[in-house]
C-alpha cells in the first residue's frame, strides 16, 4: 500500500541522527548590547560656533581702529615735526645785528720808501636776535680792504664763542698791514689818504653759525656782514701823536644771512 505522503529524503538515513530542530545561540560570544549612557554627560545639543575665531564684522572693526591709530600716530609726528622746523627756521633766518664799536682804531702807522706798516684794531659788535635760543659763532674772520680791492692784510680769525639770548658781545682782531711801496692806484690812494686826516677803508666779517636747541648745536645758515666806508679820523692834538679812531656815523654794518664756502 502505497502512502498518499512522499517520503523526504533527508528522513531517509541514520535514525540516530537528530532532526534538526531550532537554531541556538553560542553562550561564548555574547550578543552586541546598545551603548550605556553616561548620567552625567550632557546632552547633545545644536551646534555651536566656535568663540576663538571672531566675526567679519569685528575683524572689520578692529582693522579700521589699526588704520585710525596709525594715522593719528602719523599726524602727531607730522605737526611735531613742522613745529620743530618752524621753531629752527624762524631763528636761523633772523639776522644778527653788527656795528663797529667806537674803540676801533689805527695805530703804529709807518709810512716808508719802502713799504707802508699800519695795525687796525678793529671791534665789532654783534647781537644776538632770538630772546630764546643762545647762539654760538665757531669760526669768525674779518677781511679789510680799500676801495673794496687792495687787500689790507690777512684775514683775522676771532676765536669762538657763544652768545645768549637777546646778548650783545663785542669781539676784537688787530691786522697787521705791510704792503710794498709799488706803482700801483691802490697803493698810491691809500698812501695819500694817510698822509692826509683821515682814511676809508671796507670791513666784512663771514662766520659759520649753531643754534643752542637742547644738547645739540645745529648748524644754520652762515652770517655775512659788510661794513662799508668805515674811516679813520687822524689824531687832533697838537703833536699829531697817538691813534686814529673811527668816525662817528661810518660804524654801521649790513648783515645778511647765506650760505658761504670758504
Amino acid at each position: 500500500m502505497i502512502s498518499p505522503h512522499p517520503v523526504s529524503p533527508h528522513s531517509i538515513g541514520d535514525p540516530a541522527s537528530p532532526s534538526p530542530g531550532p537554531r541556538q545561540s553560542n553562550p561564548a560570544s555574547p550578543s552586541p548590547r546598545p551603548p550605556r549612557s553616561d548620567p552625567e554627560s550632557p546632552l547633545p545639543g545644536p551646534p555651536q560656533s566656535d568663540p576663538a575665531s571672531p566675526s567679519p564684522g569685528l575683524l572689520q572693526s578692529d582693522r579700521c581702529k589699526l588704520i585710525i591709530s596709525h594715522c593719528i600716530e602719523y599726524a602727531i609726528a607730522t605737526i611735531l615735526s613742522l613745529l620743530m622746523v618752524i621753531f629752527l627756521a624762524i631763528p636761523a633766518l633772523m639776522p644778527p645785528e653788527f656795528w663797529l664799536d667806537p674803540g676801533s682804531s689805527l695805530s703804529s702807522l709807518n709810512i716808508s720808501t719802502t713799504y707802508v706798516t699800519v695795525r687796525w684794531n678793529i671791534a665789532l659788535s654783534i647781537k644776538n636776535p632770538s630772546k630764546l635760543i643762545a647762539v654760538k659763532y665757531p669760526h669768525m674772520k674779518l677781511l679789510l680792504s680799500f676801495n673794496s680791492q687792495l687787500a689790507l692784510s690777512r684775514p683775522s680769525i676771532i676765536p669762538a664763542f657763544t652768545q645768549g639770548p637777546d646778548n650783545v658781545t663785542t669781539v676784537r682782531a688787530e691786522a697787521l698791514s705791510m704792503i710794498a711801496m709799488v706803482n700801483d692806484f691802490g697803493v698810491k690812494g691809500l698812501v695819500s689818504s694817510l698822509k692826509g686826516e683821515e682814511v676809508t677803508i671796507d670791513v666784512v666779517a663771514k662766520s659759520k653759525r649753531r643754534l643752542h636747541l637742547g644738547p645739540w648745536w645745529v648748524p644754520v645758515l652762515d652770517a655775512y656782514v659788510s661794513c662799508m666806508g668805515v674811516t679813520f679820523t687822524a689824531p687832533t692834538n697838537s703833536t699829531g701823536d697817538g691813534d686814529w679812531m673811527i668816525l662817528t656815523g661810518t660804524s654801521s654794518c649790513t648783515a645778511s644771512i647765506i650760505t658761504l664756502l670758504w
